[in-house]
């Protein structure tokens, strides 16, 4: 890929809490492909949850750039407003981001902080509740709501704000199946309009069937990075590895070399119809 082909830059980025024994990021550097999804991965404490509060411009690193479409992130008041209307971080408890008493007035709360004009904001918000199918529940109280209504709101807060970049901190974190699926095709939704995702998560199945792009964290750095098939491949060969293999990814091992002109397959529907496929070669 070419430069302008990037949407987000960290480069050379330490970053270390007050009273910490170690640095949490030690040199970290990556480039995020624009328009893609992308998951980061990585076990607990290697950094991911810093990396979101540094890009969304809560924390601001010891050393090292970090570039937004080639703009320098800064800390003045007014870069980060902008930065922010730009960047949009979903945490993974809801909770710590929901703050007004109903999901439209938490829909709006954004906007108006941006000073726009009353219609502008109602508009917007219709619009954002109508796209995230929350119209029903526009005055409900939020503490009425389910963990899965709440993310949804929370996500909806963001996108009202129509980021160029979505952060996701374990979206799926506490979903129940359904509420995950339902997660998934808003995300999915999302995508298609334009806004770049990246989500940290520990779903190595979900980051297997979902994302066009990987990056793996270890202690502060990445250790590897690219499209998702050849993550997993790169990361089977290494030994020191702690977090697993998706089971679709170790399914498909099992088959793979006896069906080679295939790709791997990305869902279990598609592994069903090579396992079909197979099958039905094997019974001539």
């Amino acid at each position: 890929m070419i430069n302008d082909e990037y949407l987000l830059e960290f480069k050379d980025i330490y970053y270390s809490y007050p009273m910490a024994k170690s640095p949490t990021l030690t040199g970290l550097s990556f480039r995020l492909p624009k328009n893609k999804k992308t998951a980061i991965i990585g076990q607990n404490g290697c950094g991911k949850s810093t990396m979101f509060l540094i890009a969304d411009g809560l924390c601001q690193p010891d050393r090292g750039t970090v570039t937004l479409d080639n703009t320098p992130l800064t800390f003045d008041r007014a870069s980060l407003n902008r930065w922010r209307q730009r960047v949009g971080l979903v945490f993974q408890d809801p909770e710590q981001q929901l703050v007004a008493p109903t999901v439209a007035a938490d829909v709006s709360y954004g906007l108006c902080n941006q000073g726009l004009a009353d219609a502008e904001v109602a508009a917007k918000v219709t619009k954002t509740l109508a796209d995230f199918q929350l119209e029903n529940l526009a005055m409900s109280p939020l503490q009425h709501l389910s963990l899965g209504q709440k993310k949804r709101v929370s996500i909806a807060g963001v996108m009202a704000l129509q980021p160029e970049l979505l952060l996701l901190d374990e979206p799926t974190a506490y979903l129940d199946p359904i509420q995950t699926r339902n997660l998934l095709a808003e995300l999915d939704a999302i995508a298609k309009l334009g806004t770049t995702l990246l989500i940290a998560t520990h779903d190595l199945d979900f980051v297997y069937q979902w994302a066009d792009w990987v990056l793996v964290m270890e202690q502060g750095q990445i250790i590897a990075e690219g499209e998702t098939i050849a993550v997993f491949e790169q990361l089977r060969s290494m030994p020191d590895f702690q977090l697993g293999m998706p089971i679709l990814s170790q399914m498909w091992l099992q088959l793979a070399n006896k069906m080679p002109q295939l790709p791997a397959p990305r869902s279990i529907e598609e592994f069903n119809l090579y396992l079909e496929k197979y099958l039905a070669q094997r019974d001539r």
